[in-house]
């Protein structure tokens, strides 16, 4: 799986949301705020251990957007 930035992913095994920030084959840059001790952290991750989030309302923008091309 390709990853770019900007994207939203989550580690497979479970934990926050990551934002990525730069994403190569080899590795993946994600920042995310941890709240529990108040600040942004940054860490690199192998691909293979992300997988692209499902964010609430994701589906019913694009659904939306295909929506207004039709009407066009």
């Amino acid at each position: 799986m390709e990853f770019a930035p900007g994207d939203v992913v989550e580690l497979k095994s479970g934990g926050p949301l990551l934002t990525v920030v730069t994403a190569t084959a080899e590795k993946v840059s994600c920042i995310w705020f941890e709240e529990t001790v108040g600040e942004f952290r940054t860490h690199e991750f192998a691909p293979v251990l992300l997988s692209k989030a499902e964010l609430e309302g994701e589906e019913e923008d694009e659904d939306e957007e295909d929506e207004d091309e039709d009407e066009r």
